[in-house]
């Protein structure tokens, strides 16, 4: 972090020159809109908050992740992510980038699923050159799988998903360290990341993750921005309808971070549209239930009778999503 000392920018002078940073959020391949430098007059009531910004840099180039189809870099004043969307499944893994460390939010496939997914997000991380660590949102191999790329680095997860990790073989033989179960917020690269999670919407455990001093959410698989999303994993359906309660979460969601900057999601990428993001999600979600219930007539008549039947016509219905 660039901080100035204030007395001797008064003993010199009234004007000190520091650095601004940016927000691209239509910023493209790794390519960082150039910093921008700005003269901050300085009097006896300036605060160091008020001249604090990071300087940070250029970001690894996007040449290291060919595997990706995106990858965005958002540069705040004391925050950078990095936003990777891999071709894998459109899953995507974040980086949340400090003065003093990274912050890698999922991992995406393994090296055997994705390609070589996981040893490029790697090297792209290694030349930032800071210390690392990372947090794993659900238990899902396209989430998880990664890790066999990072067995040196502390993975941190929502209390019930670090369970869940924990007794899948699938994770365990990739990753041999103790996954740090966190029951609120933890402490990362100075930064605060509040743990959640809802129980029974799109799996079992479904963790997110969300930073206030920031305002930006990590969703996990809670979320997917224009893709189509992973439905149905309690089939046949017993008890609570896991889309009801997917639903429920979502708008509660929108109710308490849809004023945010920045939504994360677990496939195609991030949104600085976070309200209207989540709206498209409750609407995907509605009208897939409603195929399947038989509460929706399809486009061609008929209420649907086989899964094939529900994806073709949510891809019919939805046919600008991955």
């Amino acid at each position: 972090m660039r901080k100035i000392n204030l007395f001797k920018a008064l003993a010199l002078g009234s004007l000190v020159t520091i650095y601004s940073c940016s927000s691209d959020d239509d910023n493209r391949n790794g390519q960082e809109n150039p910093e921008s430098v700005t003269e901050v007059e300085v009097t006896p009531d300036t605060t160091v908050e008020e001249v604090t910004a990071v300087n940070f840099g250029e970001a690894p180039s996007s040449s290291l992740i060919p595997n990706a189809k995106l990858l965005d870099v958002i540069t705040e004043d004391t925050v950078r992510y990095h936003a990777v969307t891999f071709n894998s499944g459109d899953v995507s893994s974040y980086i949340v980038e400090t003065a003093e460390e990274v912050i890698i939010v999922d991992l995406g496939f393994d090296n055997v699923r994705g390609g070589e997914d996981s040893s490029q997000l790697r090297d792209y991380v290694d030349v930032i050159g800071k210390p690392m660590s990372i947090i794993i949102t659900h238990n899902h191999p396209d989430h998880f799988g990664g890790s066999v790329s990072f067995k040196d680095i502390q993975i941190y997860a929502e209390a019930s998903v670090s369970e869940a990790l924990s007794s899948n073989e699938g994770f365990t033989d990739l990753y041999e360290g103790t996954v740090i179960a966190v029951e609120e917020a933890q402490e990362l690269g100075g930064l605060t990341f509040n743990f959640d999670a809802l129980i029974n919407t799109e799996t079992a455990e479904n963790g997110y993750i969300y930073i206030s001093e920031t305002e930006v959410l990590f969703g996990g698989d809670l979320i997917f921005n224009k893709s189509h999303m992973f439905i149905r994993e309690y089939t046949p359906n017993s008890g609570d309808d896991e889309i009801v309660n997917w639903v429920n979460g979502l708008e509660d969601l929108n109710s308490r971070f849809g004023s945010y900057k920045q939504v994360f999601t677990g496939h195609n990428g991030n949104s600085a549209n976070v309200a209207e993001t989540l709206e498209s999600n409750i609407e995907y979600l509605n009208t897939a239930r409603g195929l399947i219930t038989g509460s929706r007539l399809l486009t061609a008549g008929g209420t649907a009778t086989t899964n094939q039947q529900v994806v073709d016509e949510l891809q019919l219905l939805f046919a600008d999503y991955e």
